[in-house]
């Protein structure tokens, strides 16, 4: 599947409303105890916004990116985003544009968000996109991710794509293996702060994916 044909299913999908889907992840409500009040934070896929806007409204410093123009206008054109104390910005850019998005002359971060975008990525564009995380992360500052797991029952469902990737419900899905994910963030000089794998943390309607939550720490030189 190509990157424009995924471009436009996700522009169709966000061009739709979806009140089930307003608010915040149950992941995001975890590592928001994680952060501190203030924190700069960047969401790698942020979708219809619930959590970047779940963010900023617990007061952090939100940067927020996805691949779909749609979504993004949608949450630019918002007009109660000046109810925030610290006004959340949006790019309109997929993972492997990460640098136009947010470049070496920006503060380093206090943490990269990534929930359920991983996987919907190539296993090249989730190397880039961890690679980038780990270069512009602070001393102390986390990686906090959730992403489907080789264990989930929609695994193996639909065409294949690549190696544990299968085209289904006319999108990519890739499922990622916790001992993989870990080794190739600790490859980066991250330090792994926690990992569990386990269903009902993100039912959505009648889908109870196993999911991969990952914590990791960038330590001081």
């Amino acid at each position: 599947m190509s990157s424009s044909d995924e471009n436009a299913y996700w522009n169709a999908f966000y061009a739709g409303q979806h009140p089930d889907l307003e608010k915040p992840s149950s992941f995001a409500q975890l590592c928001r105890d994680r952060l501190e009040p203030g924190a700069l934070l960047f969401e790698l896929g942020c979708g219809n916004g619930r959590d970047a806007l779940y963010f900023a409204d617990q007061g952090l410093r939100v940067v927020a990116c996805d691949r779909s123009a749609v979504a993004i206008q949608k949450l630019t054109d918002r007009p109660d985003l000046v109810r925030f104390q610290h006004r959340p910005r949006f790019v309109a850019a997929d993972f492997a544009e990460l640098a136009r998005a947010y470049d070496h002359t920006h503060e380093p971060l206090d943490a990269v968000y990534s929930r359920f975008t991983l996987h919907a990525v190539p296993v090249e564009i989730q190397t880039a996109a961890l690679a980038w995380s780990a270069l512009h992360l602070r001393e102390g500052g986390k990686l906090l991710i959730e992403v489907r797991s080789v264990k989930g029952s929609l695994y193996g469902k639909g065409e294949p794509a690549e190696r544990d990737a299968f085209i289904h419900d006319g999108h990519y899905r890739r499922f990622l293996r916790v001992e993989e994910l870990s080794a190739e963030v600790t490859g980066l000089g991250l330090e792994i702060v926690e990992t569990t794998e386990s269903d009902g943390v993100a039912v959505y309607k009648d889908d109870d994916p196993v999911v991969i939550r990952l914590t990791a720490r960038k330590p001081a030189r």
